[in-house]
Order: structure tokens, then sequence, then C-alpha cells
């Protein structure tokens, strides 16, 4: 069947009577043709292409001609194509062409144009696509199409169509060009590929750079002042690898096959977590203040990266990610407004792993920032994190362009990054100028930390938050790849202790307290000290409870060594206690006290002895026993019942960030449905406006409508003393709020769009 014939099956609704006044369309004035082909299209496909084309549903359209006004108008073309691949833009460029003659194209001179480099289903899918996003219409095989149709095209000149080059062939005639050539070759390349050049029309000397480079075929003419840098010229010019601008054909996405890539991208994920609670940890000690601008600088990012031990890239990616997750934020902490982690953030680490990478993974995803554009210097300086230079509305929109070429490639498969790169321009054609390939790899390396690539390809949990699996199902896919977490290590003669896998909350505490970290990885590996041993027992640990915990935990025999360690440690560690007096010191060993009094560390803190046992100090308590401990006498904090007491800080908190403004609910299935019946209802009721004159909104899309049919209107207007008036003239477009104008003499108007009582076609 052919698709562009109306089955007769289908229902069909009855085309309007009048449009704005003009009861059959003439062949110059597109939306009014449109409007009559959306009304002989079911119900069901007007719904459909409400759902498609959202930002025409809101507000509902009361009538097709508003409707299709709506669907003309270049910023809605240019955002319905943001989805259309390749041969969809070759496809609108053949039409744009042929509408030259005002006639409708015959589908039949769409597979000629494109014959050869794309078979006649490809193009019947293209075609077919580009009806139910009403992008072009017609009845009999016969595609008509508005002038605004070029919006939906990512350049201003063909580069699809017409005489072509190779990628080779391009890459031999820049290397002819001369200096001059190839600088101005390079300065359009660098930026807007659109520029203004005198030397544009025919009339310019034929060996000018600009028309050198016409006759090369590497510049484009838009207009006698205009060129147009080609899209694979610039791409070639930027150290891009293109695929040839005749291939229409989806590029290969072949490379290695990679083993075990969800077992590895869940081994970088652990990595990730680990990275994060250490962060976490680090600013709820000492929180990052914040810059006046917003955001935290360069130097505290240095700062935090060394703390962590982790290099200032990956440190700026993990703070970007904990605060898109809202684990922290700028607060009020002290005096001062700075980063620390949010009052949620403690549950978040006691969560299970799956669920922590989950959000992680989510937050990456939904992430309208760069990372990548931390510590890279703007004309506002050095771009921090969490500032507004990382900012970037179409992140996500490119990071889910990436993945979603990745995943077209086969399971395990690596393609190369000139693969996936080409892949995705030919997915994405409008994002041609972002899809870099350096912005490629900045998000598959991003995606690699995160653990949604791995080895190059696609992991499981990757295709599932790309898909847009909920939470609880992203989680689910996460467990399965991540291994079961352990309780137990092994403990060696030299005091080291290895952890065999990722740990569980309760029990990575305890080992972290007990021990300190010497290396991270599937395997990490623990070393217990005198340090950690001590820092246990000021948390309140007794030596029992140390031993019961080796002992409980190690799938190793307990070493002597480490049994005598604890002992020898927790019987010093008692011998010396300090509280309060403001604070005070004492021993049951009076010599000690003696020791101590007598030592340099007395006169810093004030130390009176008050009885052989017994000495006070006008310090806080914290300051004299790190004074002491500093002097070589490890003294144990006690409170009022002589119980050891953690004198650690808490961490500091702050309270999460309000909720991100959401936006509206779009409309339902159900509301575009209600849509479609009443502009159905609308239609079948007589008009009660006979001279077709419209107002407000309508206005608006009628102005437009006449623009661009170069239609004139009478246009109801009352100017800044209250005089009504009626103007004949011609729409020339619209800006700043005033409707600019050609009068019946020729010349030129403008006139405030808020003082516009109606329009209506002459």
């Amino acid at each position: 069947m052919d698709i562009l014939t109306r089955p007769a099956a289908e229902p069909v609704a009855t085309a309007p009577s009048t449009l704005y006044g003009v009861t059959s369309p003439t062949p110059d004035d597109p939306v009014a043709g449109l409007a009559v082909w959306l009304g002989g299209r079911p119900d069901r496909e007007l719904t459909q292409l409400l759902g498609e084309r959202r930002d025409v549903a809101t507000p509902p359209p009361p009538t097709l001609t508003v409707l299709a006004s709506r669907l003309s108008a270049g910023p809605s073309i240019a955002r319905a194509a943001e989805d259309l691949d390749l041969p969809a833009m070759a496809v609108i460029e053949v039409l744009v062409a042929q509408r030259a003659t005002q006639e409708p194209v015959p589908a039949e001179a769409v597979y000629t144009a494109l014959a050869g480099r794309i078979t006649k289903a490809g193009i019947t899918a293209r075609i077919r696509r580009l009806r139910a996003l009403a992008l072009a219409w017609g009845p009999d095989g016969a595609l008509r199409v508005a002038p605004t149709v070029r919006e939906a095209l990512p350049w201003r000149t063909p580069q699809l169509t017409g005489q072509l080059h190779t990628v080779a062939e391009l890459r031999e005639l820049l290397d002819t060009c001369s200096e001059a050539e190839t600088a101005l070759l390079h300065r359009l390349a660098a930026g807007n590929p659109i520029g203004r050049s005198t030397a544009a029309g025919d009339t310019a000397p034929a060996d000018h750079p600009v028309q050198r480079l016409f006759a090369k075929g590497l510049l484009a003419r838009v207009d006698e002042l205009t060129v147009e840098l080609p899209a694979a010229v610039g791409a070639l010019l930027r150290g891009d690898d293109p695929a040839d601008p005749w291939q229409l054909r989806p590029p290969a996405l072949d490379g290695p096959v990679v083993a075990d890539v969800d077992a590895a991208g869940a081994s970088e994920a652990l990595e990730l977590l680990r990275h994060a609670e250490a962060v976490i940890e680090l600013l709820g000690a000492v929180p990052a203040p914040t810059l006046r601008s917003g955001g935290i600088g360069i130097l505290q990012l240095r700062r935090i990266a060394k703390a962590t031990g982790l290099e200032e890239g990956r440190a700026a990616l993990v703070l970007e990610l904990l605060a898109e997750a809202d684990l922290i934020a700028a607060g009020d902490v002290g005096e001062e407004v700075a980063v620390a982690p949010t009052s949620g953030v403690d549950g978040w680490l006691a969560a299970p792993a799956p669920d922590r990478w989950a959000d992680l993974a989510l937050a990456w995803l939904r992430m309208r920032r760069r990372p990548s554009a931390i510590g890279t210097r703007t004309d506002d300086g050095v771009i921090g994190p969490l500032s507004a230079g990382a900012r970037s509305t179409v992140a996500p929109l490119d990071r889910r362009a990436v993945l979603g070429t990745l995943a077209k490639a086969d399971t395990g498969v690596a393609p190369p990054v000139t693969a996936l790169q080409n892949a995705a321009r030919y997915a994405h054609p409008r994002w041609q100028r972002r899809l870099t390939r350096a912005s490629i790899e900045h998000i598959l390396g991003e995606a690699a930390a995160v653990g949604l690539v791995a080895r190059g390809a696609l992991s499981g949990i990757g295709r599932a938050a790309r898909d847009g699996d909920s939470r609880a199902a992203v989680a689910g896919v996460a467990a399965a790849a991540l291994p079961e977490p352990v309780e137990e290590f092994l403990l060696q003669a030299d005091l080291t202790l290895t952890v065999p896998g990722p740990m569980a909350h309760d029990f990575a505490a305890v080992v972290t307290l007990v021990a300190n970290l010497e290396s991270a990885g599937g395997a990490s590996v623990y070393r217990v000290t005198e340090g950690s041993l001590r820092r246990a027992l000021d948390a309140g640990r007794a030596a029992a409870e140390l031993h019961a915990f080796f002992a409980a935990h190690s799938a190793t025999p307990v070493p002597q060594t480490l049994t005598y360690l604890i002992d020898d440690v927790a019987r010093r560690h008692g011998q010396l206690r300090a509280g309060v007096a403001s604070s005070f010191v004492r021993s049951d060993d009076p010599a000690l006290i003696t020791a101590v009094a007598s030592a340099p560390v007395a006169v810093d803190l004030a130390l009176r002895v008050i009885a052989p046992t017994v000495a006070i100090s006008q310090a806080p308590l914290a300051d004299v026993v790190a004074a002491l401990r500093q002097a070589g006498y490890p003294a144990a904090a006690e409170n009022a019942a002589g119980a050891v007491v953690d004198l650690r800080p808490a961490p500091a908190r702050v309270p999460p960030p309000r909720p991100r403004p959401t936006g509206p609910a779009g409309p339902t299935p159900e509301s575009l449905a209600s849509a479609v019946a009443r502009i159905r209802e609308r239609e079948a009721e007589p008009r009660s406006d006979p001279d077709g004159e419209v107002r407000g909104a309508e206005a608006v899309l009628l102005l437009e409508n006449a623009k661009l049919t170069g239609r004139a209107v009478v246009l109801g207007y009352v100017d800044a003393n209250g005089t009504r008036s009626l103007q004949r003239v011609r729409p020339q477009g619209q800006r700043n709020g005033r409707v600019l104008v050609r009068d019946e003499r020729g010349l030129e108007r403008e006139f405030s769009l808020h003082r516009i009582t109606g329009v209506r076609y002459t």
C-alpha cells in the first residue's frame, strides 16, 4: 500500500469549510493547505501528532488552522527534527529543493534523487516519519512542505544532495588551499559555520579566496553576502574523521568483543562509591567554603583531591555527582556558607551498595552539567566545581545520544570512538557540532567512571539507566552485577588484613576504625597499627571488643602479635585520663602525673597539680588531650562517670536543597484526545467571526503565516493616544514585541504587538 495515500478503511473527518475567512487554500498558502490535510486525518492520527509535537499542544489549539500555524512555526519544526536521522534530513533537502516550483513533490522524485544511497524502503520509512510529524503532508503520493521546513535542517545549504565529495577528496582539496583560504576555513570551523562576506556574490573576482573555495566545493554560498562551511569540511578541520557525506546507510558499529563487562563496571562502581564516601567524610569534617559567584574554587578542589588521594578531575566528577544526588549542598556552616553533606547523607551511606550505585548512575544521566569543563579557563576565569560555568542544558541529551548509539552495537562489542561518533551523528545530525570526538571521549570517560560503560562496551546497568528504567529496576540490575558483600578478612602475621570483596556497611565502619587502608580494589588491604587501635579505643571500644571482633571475622588465625599489641595499647591508653575542670588530668600512677607536670606541655596547658594523682587546666578538654598526645602522653578523654568518650567532632550537615522544579506535567494521552475532540467541535460550529478576524496568540500565528506566504492583512491597531485604525500591510517579521510590516506605499513600519486589536486576511 502506498503510504502517501490514506487507507480507505480509516474514518475520515470533515475538512474545515473556512480558514481565517479563506474558503479554499491557495497553492502558496502552506498553513491553509496543512489545515485542510489535518482535517482529513483520523482522530487517532491527530492525537498521536499532538503527542509527538507536544509544544504545539499547550495550550490546546482551538482550531485546525491554529494547529497548522503552530506546526509550521520555525522553532517548533526545529524541535520536531531533533530526533530525525541523516536520511530524513536528505529527504527534507530534496523536498525543499523541489518545492521551489510551488507544486507538490511526487514521492518518486524523492526516490530518484536518493537512489543507490539508501533503499526505497528506507526512504519510505523516512517519508512516513515526516508525515507523522506533519513536516510533510499531501494526498495522492505527493508531498507538500512549508517554507519553514528548512528549519529542520542543521545547515542552510544542500549538504546531502547534489554534487558531493568523498572525505578522501575533501582531504586532498584542503591540501591545495592557500594560506588565506586555510585561515578563512579554520575561522569558520572554530565558531559559527555561517559567515558574511562581500565576496560571496557572483560579481566578486574569481581569484578571491571565497570564490576559489566555492569552486573547490569547500565553501557554499547561502546568498550574495553569506557563506556556509559544509559540516564534513568543518569536522575535518577540527581533527575529526567524518563519514562520507553521500553515505546514508547506518555506519557499522564493529569492534573487539570484550568479556566480563558487567563485572568490570561493578568494580568501577565500587571505587566510585568508596571515593564518594571519602569526599563526604572530608566535607563533613572540613566543609568547603563557597565563592561569591557560586560553587567552590579550584584551591578547594585541590585540597579535597589531596586529602582524599584522588586526581582533581576525579574529585570534580564525584563532587558534581554528589551534588546532583542531593548528598552535598551549600548551606550555613557556622558563620560562613560552605558545601557540606546534607542531612540525608547518613541514610544513603547506610543503604545497600546497589541502591547507592543506581542513585549516582541516574544522577549522572540527568545532570545538566559538564564535569569535564571544570578546571578550564574562560573569559570569566577558571571554572570551579558546582559553579555556573559548568552548566549545560544539553549535556543529558548528549549522554543519552552516545549511550543510545553504543546500545546499537552487539552486546559486549566495544566500537572505536570514530565509529561511535559517526553513528551518533547519523542518528542526530542536528547535534553534530556538539558531538565532537573530544566531547564523546569525555562522555565515555565519565560513563566508565560511573560503571555504565566498561572496557568500551555498554554494561547492563548502563543499558537499564539509558532506557529510562525505574530506580528500583536499575538497582536490581546493579545488584546482579555487584558481588555479595562480605564480613570477613584474611589476617596476616604482618598485621595486614585483606578484605576479599565489598564490605557490608556496619562491617566496613568497624574495619576502617581499627585499621588503615593501604590499597583499594576488588580486594582491599588494610593494616592494623598502634595508632589505628588507639583510634578505636578513643571511640569507646574496649580491648575485649577488639579481641572479639578480630576472632569473629578473621578467616585465618589471629596472630599473637596482634593480641599483644591490643593489650599493650589498651593498658597504656587508660593510664592517663582527662576530664572537665575546665579540664582535669588524672592517673592512678602519681609518678606519671609528676612527669607530665614537669614536661614543657604543662606550661602550654597551664597545668596545676592539686593532688598526687590529679592536675587541672583551663584549656578545653579536646585541646588538653591533643597536646598530651603530641607530647607523647596518650591520654584518653572521659566523661563525668569515668567512661571513655569520643572527642571526634560530629560531621557537619546542611539541609538538603529545595526540590528542583520539574515544570508542568506534560499532556496525557487522554487530554490530547480531548483536545482533538474540542477541535472537531469547534470546526463543526458556525463561525462567530464572519470577517475572519483573530486576536491574541492566534493573531501572532496569522501574522507569521502571512509573512511566509507574502499575503496582505488588515491589522486593527490602537495608538498611544487611544485612536483606533485599520492598517492594510504585509508582515515582514517580528522582534522585541513588535511586528515589522510594509504598508501599501512600500514603507517599512513597526507596530507594538500589545496594541494590535485583531488581524484578518484581506
